[in-house]
């Protein structure tokens, strides 16, 4: 289970670090993101690769930024089934 900390969070902005994670997985979150007409912006910060946690930043146009990464997340997670399934 990903292991997530909160660092901001407002009506359409939120900065989420993801605790003992690679970049690979919410590089994939926010790629889904991006192509979502509600969301302005999504990024990832990542400090250093080895001493610190990637950290994902969305802000929308509208809607809650929380629910659209556990449904880009829920994606994510339906393409690794398929994937699991085709092999």
């Amino acid at each position: 289970m990903v292991e997530l900390k909160i660092d901001k969070k407002d009506k359409n902005y939120v900065e989420i670090t993801f605790i003992g994670e690679d970049i690979a997985l919410i590089n994939v979150i926010r790629e889904i993101l991006v192509e979502n007409d509600e969301v302005e912006f999504a990024a990832v910060k990542h400090d250093h690769i080895e001493l610190a946690n990637p950290v994902l930043v969305v802000r929308t146009k509208k809607g809650n930024p929380s629910t659209l990464i556990a449904k880009a997340a829920a994606k994510v997670a339906k393409m690794a089934g398929d994937l699991s399934k085709s092999l």
